[in-house]
């Protein structure tokens, strides 16, 4: 019997091997072209948003400049008297009593302001970045495991916190932090935008910012390791153990959130057990993003500063006094 016309329309309509297998390789290489153009526009949505966290930062700096005549400073965990409970990285807060001495205890329910508060800038700001029920809660702990949602780049990671321990101590939960603040040059901050708490360098006022707010960096990204991004590192460090309240430690001569500008910023890199790499990643400003950090400058602008900026122009940037022109960052 012949084949009916029917049926051999219907063979004709079949895919071979062959001609199965050039279609899937079309759609491979098709996927294969478009992978990288989206995971780019990712990138450049997370950024963004890295970006709209910097300018309610650098907003919350100039509130509370506008509310005490200046700029936040970078906390102190160091011992202002005998049995205070004060020091290390995991300071208690600073308050203010019911006679207006200041004391780690919620006396009067009003947290210390300006020099006499223990915590860092992240914790000053709070009210001007619409947590003050955070800013007011009395239970420390509570505070520092609660993660802020701004203080976090989304090319890096979600808010995260650590359930924190050490040898001979279980500190609790601590929310983490994906930012710091330019103390400029020197371990106080003495040219620097923000300062060291409880020392002769008082807080900075804009006025004391003499290479103009648009040309000096107050805040931007820091370098973490790779491997540190959900859980702490294996040798427990300062910035991991207090949280995100961590200012200059006890100890310290230098806060590790509060950054000079010495190093130039860096893309998050693997840590591999070395001292020197745990140097470079704890002494300086990076991110993930592929091209350079954010930063914040500051007048409140923000701006993206390349890997490869020169050395000495972002460290004219970091410092607030020296007269040296910024350059191109």
């Amino acid at each position: 019997m012949r084949p009916t016309s029917s049926s051999r329309c219907a063979a004709r309509q079949a895919f071979t091997l062959v001609e199965l297998l050039v279609v899937i390789a079309i759609i491979g290489v098709l996927v294969a072209l478009l992978l990288p153009a989206v995971q780019a526009a990712r990138e450049s949505a997370r950024r963004t948003q890295c970006s709209n966290h910097l300018k309610q930062i650098g907003l919350g700096f100039q509130l509370h400049h506008d509310t005490y005549g200046a700029f936040p400073n970078g906390g102190n965990g160091a011992n202002i008297g005998a049995s205070t409970g004060w020091g290390g990285a995991d300071t208690n807060r600073a308050w203010v009593t019911a006679s207006g001495a200041i004391a780690p205890t919620p006396a009067t329910g009003t947290p210390a302001t300006l020099s006499d508060q223990s915590w860092n800038w992240t914790y000053q700001i709070l009210p001007y970045i619409e947590q003050q029920p955070l800013y007011q809660q009395l239970d420390d702990n509570l505070v520092k495991a609660t993660p802020v949602k701004i203080y976090f780049c989304p090319s890096r990671r979600p808010p995260t916190v650590f359930d924190i321990n050490f040898p001979g101590r279980t500190v609790g939960l601590r929310a983490q932090l994906d930012y710091a603040g330019c103390r400029g040059s020197v371990n106080n901050g003495a040219d620097g935008v923000v300062v060291q708490s409880r020392r002769t360098v008082q807080p900075v006022r804009s006025a004391v910012i003499t290479d103009g707010t648009s040309n000096t960096l107050m805040a931007a990204e820091r370098s973490q390791a790779i491997q540190w991004y959900n859980a702490p590192a294996t040798v427990e460090t300062d910035w991991h153990r207090g949280g995100w309240i961590t200012g200059w430690a006890d100890g310290s001569p230098a806060s590790i959130l509060n950054l000079a500008g010495t190093n130039p910023p860096i893309k998050d890199i693997r840590h591999n057990n070395t001292a020197a790499v745990q140097i470079t990643i704890t002494r300086s400003f990076g991110s993930a993003h592929p091209a350079g950090m954010t930063a914040l400058l500051s007048d409140g602008s923000v701006r993206l500063i390349s890997y490869t900026v020169n050395l000495g122009v972002f460290l004219n940037a970091a410092r607030r006094d020296d007269g040296n022109p910024v350059g191109n960052l």
